[in-house]
């Protein structure tokens, strides 16, 4: 099991009529607990917590492309417990909406940037932009941020939101890989958008990843924000937790990327996400332990160094003490196991030793079997990062078809699932 694991963790316009003098337009001042790295900006006072989720406790507005403004949020949504959080993020209107227009929106959901606040993608310098992986000459920090398309979505003219989900920016304790948890951060930021922008009903989700996982776990439990109209899920390498654990998975398919970075978040976000049934005790030793605390301190490349520095695996893992429960827990956020007619483009790099082939496949024999109209696409000899370029057309397109109401195609009774 826990060599498995290791595999899937790489797994506005100005306001209409101006601001609403509820949202105070705060200077970004630093925490002073946390010098240089996060602004008070993201700091909620536990009484401003407790609200409808969606609605916006503050904004700022900052830098944005020529054609775009955009704004940092921090706006309220729940958990998988239903615990009411804060959560931040990033809120971009194209210059050429109007409004009144009922504009559609794509809702982005990044991939694994770690556990600590600070890793938040939209607290890093000029946020808005298109995607920038922290490997790149562009990147000034050690996390992705940006957003796949972003161009060309502001250039069609959609609105455009991506939410750092909870305990990333604001909040604490970031249940990362808790689909739920993610998926309702994604939709919760769309309404934020359609209470300050002219964002209509008509939703595009798009995630990679971690994020993947969430936008499809999103349609999946569309009832949770019935007013909108998700019109189609694009899932790029979507994290699916019933691969976690499964001793099938072929071993060049386990060896990609900051992997002991992200078992250890892996197992430390489960953890918080579910204290009543899941300990630290059941799968680290005592270093591990010490490492796993340090999650909530380090973004995912600072966490897979302290993991190496610590000795690697037999210094930070052990047998599982307590495996059902944690199967179960798995099993409970894995994709591909309820019924949703939304439509989902599955995309897939065939080289991809993060979120490999054998897991993404698991997720779309599951959903084909439950009449989700899938369409997934592999691609060949792409990796987890080099996917992102190589799909944008399709997805930028596929989504643009949707918002058109076009017949989204499926090809499950062909998928290429193994």
């Amino acid at each position: 099991m826990k060599k498995a694991l290791l595999c899937c963790f790489g797994i506005i316009l100005a306001l209409w009529a101006g601001v609403s003098p509820v949202f105070a337009l705060e200077p970004p001042a630093l925490s002073p607990e946390k010098p240089g790295l996060l602004p008070t900006f993201y700091d909620v006072p536990a009484d401003l917590v407790f609200g409808k989720p969606g609605s916006i406790i503050r904004l700022e507005s900052i830098d944005a492309p020529d054609d775009a403004r955009a704004w940092r949020v921090v706006y309220r949504s729940r958990t998988v417990s239903n615990a009411q959080v804060a959560v931040s993020g990033l809120i971009i209107v194209p210059k050429s909406a109007q409004s009144g227009n009922d504009v559609p929106v794509v809702s982005w959901a990044h991939g694994t940037v770690g556990a600590s606040r600070y890793c938040a993608p939209s607290n890093v310098p000029n946020p808005v932009s298109d995607f920038i992986g922290y490997s790149s000459l562009e990147s000034t920090v050690p996390n992705d941020y940006g957003i796949p398309g972003l161009s060309a979505f502001i250039k069609a003219g959609y609105i455009i939101v991506a939410s750092d989900y909870q305990g990333l920016g604001a909040g604490e304790k970031h249940e990362y890989a808790v689909g739920l948890s993610q998926a309702r951060n994604a939709l919760d930021i769309v309404r934020a958008a359609r209470t300050m922008t002219p964002a209509g009903k008509k939703v595009a989700l798009l995630g990679w990843s971690q994020g993947g996982l969430a936008v499809v776990t999103a349609g999946e439990n569309a009832s949770y924000a019935p007013e909108l109209d998700i019109v189609g899920i694009a899932a790029l390498a979507p994290a699916n937790p019933k691969s976690f654990g499964n001793k099938d998975i072929p071993p060049e398919q386990l060896d990609g990327g900051p992997r002991i970075g992200r078992l250890i978040l892996l197992l430390r976000s489960y953890t918080w996400a579910y204290p009543d049934l899941l300990n630290l005790n059941d799968v680290f030793t005592d270093t591990g332990k010490k490492a796993a605390e340090s999650a909530a301190r380090q973004c995912i490349q600072q966490l897979s160094v302290t993991g190496n520095t610590a000795g690697g695996d037999s210094f930070l893992f052990k047998e599982n003490t307590n495996p059902d429960a944690w199967a179960a827990k798995f099993a409970e956020n894995a994709i591909g196991q309820h019924d949703s007619n939304i439509p989902v483009l599955v995309m897939q790099g065939s080289k991809d030793n993060i979120i490999p082939p054998f897991s993404t496949n698991l997720y779309v024999k599951d959903a084909c079997e439950r009449q989700t109209p899938v369409f997934y696409k592999k691609y060949p000899g792409k990796d987890h990062r080099t996917l992102l370029p190589a799909a944008e057309h399709d997805f930028t397109a596929w989504i643009a078809n949707r918002f058109a109401n076009k017949s989204a195609l499926s090809n499950c009774s062909i998928a290429e699932i193994q």
